[in-house]
C-alpha cells in the first residue's frame, strides 16, 4: 500500500504518517490525540465533520465527552495560531463540529527538522516589554561585561554564583535575558526558573525543578537524563515527566542527599560543557531552593556552573526572608557576587528610544521629558512609550516616527507614577477582558486560562480568547505552554508581564469579591484534582483560606504538610500547619479540638525532625496537642502525642518522666487493645529501662516485643515513630544481653537486628542498629568490629542529615581509633562527636560516651583530665538517673587512682561491684572484680579478691574468647600460681 502523502496548508505541513507537524523546518508539538483530531479534519478539508465523526474516529474503544474533543481542538488552535472569531484553519459549526478551511494541497518529502546550532536548554519566554524593546539592551553594558567576566570563570571550572539585584522593573529579568540569549551559539547549556509569590510556602525546589525540567525536555535530555538516573535518583522522582521507566524505590531522600545529589549531578553534567542556571524572583523563594544554592556556592569540586539568581533586596528584608541572611553569609566568605541593576541614565533612554523607534521625526527633548517623568525606571518607560503607541501619540511616518501633539500637552498628561499608568490602561480594556483579568489574578501570577474562568464563572474558550487577545497586543499577558488538568481540562497557560501588572490588578478587586473569587476557583481545582488532591493541596489551601473557608483551608494545609514531609521538606510543612493552627478558631466548634490536634500532633513530629528529639517548641506542640485530648476521646492521636513526650524527655535524659510517659503508653496501647501500639510501648519501655540500668527489663520488654512484631505489618511505624520497632528491640535489647553477661547471644541480636535494618531498607532504622551494634561490639571490646559498624553508621547517617546519629557514629569511631593506638586522632573525633551530640539538645547515653574519652584520655596519660571528665560523668548520673554505665564510671575511677591512693581506688571498685550486682550486670561486675583482684596486694585481699573473681567467672557459660573473660582467666590464673 502505498505511503498516505503529506499535507500543506498555509506555512505548515502534516506528515501523518510519521506523526509530525511543520512549520518551514521546525517541529509543532502536538499531543497525539489532537493530532488525530487535526489530521482527520485536514483530509476532509472543506467539508462540516460532526462531533459524533470525530469522537469516532480519535476515540474508537472509548467512551468520551464532548469536551475531550473541544480540549483537542483549542490544541490544535494554539499549535497553528489560530482563532476562534476569524479562523485561517479550523471553523466551528455552532452545536454540530467543525470545518478545515484553509486550503489543502499534497506535498512531497518534508525538508529534515532544523538541528539547533547548540544543545540549549528552552528558557523562560521573554516578557512583552523585553520583546518589544527589540535584541539591544540600552544602559547595561557594564553589568553585561561583569556578567561576561563571571562565565569565563565559569568556563574554567571555578564555580560562580551572582546575585542581580533592583527593585520591581528595573530590568533585572532583562538584563539576564540579554545576557543568555546569545549563548546559543557558544557551547552553553541555560536553564531557568522562577520562584512564585505564594501565601506561604511554595513547593520545595520549586525554581530548580522547573529549570532542571526545561533542561530536561530539550535538547540536553540525551546527557542529562542518565547523569540524574546515576548521581540524582531522588530528583528523578520530583519530575515523573521525565522518567521513562517506573519511579524509583525510595521516591523522596531527606535535604542533605538531596543537596548532595543535585550538586554532584551538575559537577558531573558540566564536566564538559558549561551550565547557566538562572533562578528568578529568589525573595519568594522556598527554604530548600535556598539551601541547595548556598549548597552549590560551598562546594570546592571544580564545575563549570554559573548561576544567575535575581531577587529584590527590599522585599526580602520587608518579609524576613532568610534569602539576606543566606547572601550575606555566602558575600562574607567570598563565595557570590552581587550585580545591582539601577536606573537608566538620560542617554540611555535617548538610546532605547532610537532602538525602539527608528529613523526620524521625534524630538530630542522627547527623552529628557520621559527621563523625567519616569525617572529612568526602565517598566514604566517600556509600558509609557507602549501606551503611547496604543494611544497614536507616536505614529509611524514614511522615515521614521512623529508624535501628534506637543511636548506640553504630552507632557501634562504623564501619570505620575507606574501603577497610575497600569491604572489608566486597564480603564481602557473591555468588560469581558478586565473580568478575566480579575480573575486571573487570583490565580496567581502565572496562570490556567481555565482557572481564570473558573474564577469569573466564564466559558474557558471566552477566557482563553480574552488571554490570547491581551497576550497578541502585549498588553499584561503573555503566553506560555499548555495546562492541563488531571480531569482533562485543557486550557492556555499565561503569565503577567510583570508581577506589578498582577498587583495593580488584584488590588482592584474588592475583599468580597476577591473572597468570591477565590472560593469558587478552589472549589473548581478541587473538582479537577479530586482524584489526586494531594499534587494540589498547596494551592487548595491558598484559595480556600483566600476564600474564607477555613475548612478546607485547614484540610488542605494538612494535606499539603504530609505532601512536603514525603520529600522531606520539614520546614515547609511546619509552615503550613503554622498556617493551619492560625485558622482553628474560625472552625465550626465541633471541629476544632479534632483540628487543632492533628495539627498540633504533625508539627511536634517535624519539629523533632529539623531541631532535634529534645526540641523544646517540639515539647510545647506535644504539650498542648495532650491538653487537647483531655476530657476527649482522641485515643489514637493521644498515642503519638505520648510518644513525642516520651522522647523528648527521654533524649533529654530526665528518665524518671520518661519512664512515667512510657508507662502511659503501655496503659493507653492497652487500653485500646491495639497490639501495634502496645509493640512500640513495648520498644519505649525497652529504651527507657536501659537507660535507668535496668537491663533484665530491657529484655523482657524486647522479648514481648519480638513476640509481637511482624514486618509486613509493622514496617510502617517508621514513617510514625521514626524507626521500626522490631528493629529498635532487637539493637537496644542486645546491649542490655552484654549487661546481664551473655555477649553471645547479645552479638546475635545485634546481628538480627542490622539484617532486619537491612532488608527493610529504611535509613533510620538502618541508622540506629548499626549504632547499636558498633556499642555492643565496643562493650566485647572488638576494636575492628565496632569501627566497622560505627563507619557504616556514620555513612547513613551523613547521606540521610541525621545529625544525631552521625555524631554518635563519630564517638564510636573515636573510641575504636583510640584503642587501636591513633589515639591523637581517636580523642579528638570523641571530643567533636560529643560536642556534636551536645548539639542536638541530646543528653541521653552522656554518661557512657564519657566513661569512653576518659579512657582514651588515660591510656594518652592525661590522668587527671579523665577523672574530672569521671566526675562529671557521676554527677550527671544523679542528676539524670542514667545508670546503664554508672559501675564502668566507678571502676575506671578506681583504676586510675590506684597507684596513689589505694584506699579511694578499693573504695571505688568496691561500689562499682555493689552497683553491678544491684543491676544484674554481670559482665560490669566481671570487669570491677577483676581490677579488684589487680589491685589486692595482702593476702587476706587477694584470697577475697581470689574468691569473686571464681565465683564471678563460674556464672558465665558463653562469650570465652572475648578480652574480658580472657583477661579475668589470667588473672585468676596468676593468683593461683
Amino acid at each position: 500500500m502505498a505511503a498516505e502523502p503529506e499535507f500543506v496548508f498555509g506555512a505548515f505541513r502534516l506528515d501523518p504518517a510519521n506523526a509530525r507537524l511543520t512549520r518551514g523546518r521546525l517541529p509543532v508539538p502536538l499531543k497525539p490525540k489532537a493530532f488525530d483530531v487535526l489530521a482527520h479534519l485536514v483530509r476532509r478539508a472543506g467539508r462540516l465533520v460532526t462531533q459524533e465523526e470525530l469522537i469516532e474516529a480519535v476515540w474508537p474503544d472509548t467512551i468520551v465527552g464532548d469536551s475531550s474533543l473541544k480540549s483537542c481542538v483549542r490544541q490544535i488552535r494554539r499549535a497553528l495560531g489560530d482563532r476562534v472569531r476569524n479562523p485561517q484553519f479550523i471553523e466551528t459549526v455552532h452545536r454540530r463540529g467543525y470545518r478545515f478551511v484553509a486550503a489543502v494541497t499534497a506535498g512531497g518529502p518534508a525538508p529534515p527538522p532544523a538541528a539547533p546550532p547548540h544543545p540549549v536548554a528552552p528558557h523562560p519566554a521573554p516578557t512583552p516589554e523585553q520583546a518589544d524593546a527589540g535584541p539591544v539592551l540600552v544602559g547595561r553594558a557594564g553589568e553585561l561585561r561583569r556578567l561576561h567576566d563571571r562565565l569565563a570563570q565559569a568556563r574554567a571550572g571555578h564555580r560562580q554564583l551572582v546575585f542581580v539585584t533592583g527593585g520591581p522593573g528595573s530590568g533585572k529579568t532583562a538584563l539576564v535575558e540579554a545576557f543568555v540569549r546569545p549563548l546559543a551559539g557558544s557551547a552553553a547549556w541555560v536553564a531557568g526558573g522562577q520562584s512564585l509569590e505564594q501565601f506561604g510556602s511554595g513547593e520545595a525546589y520549586l525554581p530548580v525543578l522547573e529549570a532542571v525540567g526545561r533542561l530536561a525536555r530539550g535538547p540536553a535530555r540525551e546527557r542529562l537524563l542518565p547523569v540524574l538516573a546515576a548521581q540524582a535518583p531522588s530528583w528523578l522522582a520530583h519530575l515523573p515527566g521525565l522518567r521513562d521507566g517506573p519511579a524509583p524505590a525510595t521516591p523522596s531522600a531527606p535535604p542533605e542527599r538531596m543537596l548532595r545529589e543535585m550538586a554532584e549531578a551538575l559537577e558531573r553534567l558540566t564536566a564538559e560543557t558549561p551550565l547557566v542556571l538562572v533562578l528568578e524572583d529568589l525573595h519568594w523563594a522556598d527554604y530548600s531552593t535556598l539551601d541547595l544554592v548556598s549548597a552549590l556556592a560551598r562546594r570546592r569540586e571544580p564545575a563549570r556552573l554559573l548561576i544567575l539568581a535575581t531577587y529584590r533586596p527590599v522585599e526580602a528584608v520587608l518579609s524576613g526572608h532568610p534569602l539576606r541572611a543566606v547572601k550575606q553569609d555566602l558575600q562574607a566568605r567570598g563565595l557570590c557576587h552581587e550585580l545591582p541593576v539601577g536606573l537608566l541614565s538620560e542617554g540611555a533612554v535617548a538610546e532605547y528610544l532610537t532602538a525602539r523607534l527608528p529613523g526620524r521625526g521625534l524630538p530630542d527633548e522627547l527623552a529628557g521629558l520621559l527621563h523625567q517623568r519616569t525617572e529612568g525606571h526602565p517598566l514604566f518607560l517600556v509600558s509609557l512609550v507602549d501606551d503611547w503607541l496604543a494611544q497614536g501619540v507616536l505614529a509611524p511616518r514614511a522615515d521614521g516616527w512623529e508624535l501628534t501633539t506637543d511636548l506640553d500637552a504630552l507632557a501634562g498628561g504623564v501619570p505620575a507614577s507606574i501603577r497610575a499608568l497600569i491604572e489608566k490602561q486597564l480603564e481602557r480594556l473591555g468588560r469581558d477582558e478586565l473580568r478575566v483579568l480579575e480573575g486571573a489574578s487570583v490565580a496567581g501570577i502565572e496562570f490556567a486560562a481555565a482557572a481564570a474562568a473558573a474564577a469569573v464563572d466564564e466559558d474557558v474558550d471566552r477566557a482563553e480568547e480574552a488571554c490570547e487577545a491581551l497576550a497578541r497586543r502585549h498588553q499584561f499577558l503573555h503566553p506560555k505552554a499548555t495546562a492541563e488538568w488531571p480531569d482533562g481540562t485543557v486550557s492556555g497557560r499565561y503569565r503577567f508581564g510583570h508581577e506589578l501588572y498582577h498587583r495593580v490588578v488584584a488590588e482592584r478587586v474588592t475583599g468580597a469579591r476577591q473572597r468570591l473569587l477565590h472560593q469558587r476557583l478552589g472549589e473548581r481545582l478541587e473538582a479537577a484534582h479530586a482524584r489526586h488532591p494531594a499534587e494540589a493541596a498547596a494551592e487548595l489551601a491558598v484559595h480556600f483560606e483566600q476564600g474564607r473557608d477555613p475548612g478546607r483551608a485547614v484540610r488542605y494545609l494538612e494535606l499539603a504538610a504530609h505532601r512536603a514531609a514525603g520529600h522531606f521538606a520539614h520546614r515547609e510543612a511546619i509552615d503550613y500547619l503554622r498556617r493551619g493552627l492560625a485558622l482553628v478558631d474560625r472552625l465550626p466548634e465541633a471541629e476544632r479540638v479534632p483540628g487543632e490536634l492533628r495539627l498540633q500532633v504533625n508539627l511536634g513530629v517535624h519539629l523533632q525532625a529539623i531541631q532535634g528529639f529534645a526540641s523544646p517548641a517540639a515539647r510545647r506542640a506535644f504539650e498542648r496537642a495532650r491538653e487537647l485530648c483531655r476530657g476527649v476521646d482522641q485515643g489514637t492521636l493521644l498515642f503519638p502525642v505520648l510518644w513525642g513526650l516520651w522522647l523528648y524527655y527521654k533524649v533529654r535524659s530526665d528518665l524518671p518522666t520518661a519512664r512515667t510517659m512510657a508507662g502511659e503508653l503501655f496503659a493507653l496501647a492497652e487500653r485500646l487493645q491495639d497490639p501495634a501500639l502496645v509493640l512500640q510501648a513495648q520498644q519505649a519501655l525497652a529504651v527507657t529501662t536501659l537507660c535507668l540500668g535496668e537491663p533484665a527489663s530491657t529484655v523482657e520488654h524486647m522479648e514481648r516485643g519480638t513476640a509481637l512484631y511482624d514486618p509486613r505489618r509493622h514496617h510502617t511505624h517508621t514513617f510514625l515513630f521514626g524507626q521500626d520497632p522490631g528493629v529498635a528491640c532487637q539493637a537496644f535489647g542486645a546491649v542490655a544481653l552484654w549487661l546481664l553477661g551473655y555477649p553471645d547471644r547479645a552479638l546475635a541480636a545485634s546481628r538480627e537486628a542490622a539484617s532486619r535494618a537491612h532488608e527493610l531498607g529504611q535509613p533510620s532504622s538502618q541508622a540506629l542498629a548499626l549504632h547499636f551494634a558498633a556499642m555492643v561490639r565496643q562493650c566485647r571490646r572488638d576494636v575492628p568490629g565496632a569501627r566497622a559498624c560505627a563507619e557504616l553508621a556514620l555513612a547513613i547517617a551523613a547521606d540521610q542529615g541525621m545529625s544525631f546519629w552521625q555524631a554518635g557514629g563519630t564517638i564510636l569511631r573515636g573510641w575504636a581509633l583510640a584503642e587501636a593506638g591513633d589515639r591523637a586522632e581517636g580523642i579528638a573525633l570523641l571530643r567533636q562527636g560529643l560536642d556534636a551530640w551536645q548539639a542536638t539538645g541530646s543528653v541521653t547515653y552522656r554518661t557512657y560516651f564519657l566513661a569512653l574519652l576518659a579512657e582514651a584520655l588515660a591510656a594518652d596519660g592525661r590522668t587527671a583530665d579523665a577523672l574530672a571528665l569521671l566526675d562529671e560523668a557521676r554527677a550527671l548520673v544523679e542528676e539524670t538517673s542514667e545508670r546503664l554505665f554508672e559501675a564502668e564510671l566507678h571502676r575506671i575511677r578506681g583504676n586510675l587512682l590506684g597507684p596513689t591512693a589505694e584506699d579511694e581506688a578499693e573504695a571505688s571498685i568496691r561500689q562499682a561491684v555493689a552497683v553491678a550486682r544491684r543491676q544484674q550486670a554481670k559482665s560490669l561486675e566481671l570487669r570491677a572484680v577483676t581490677s579488684l583482684a589487680r589491685l589486692a596486694h595482702d593476702r587476706r585481699r587477694r584470697a577475697e579478691s581470689r574468691r569473686l573473681l571464681e565465683e564471678t567467672l563460674s556464672w558465665f557459660t558463653e562469650g570465652f574468647e572475648t578480652r574480658d573473660l580472657q583477661e579475668a582467666k589470667a588473672q585468676l590464673a596468676e593468683m593461683n600460681r
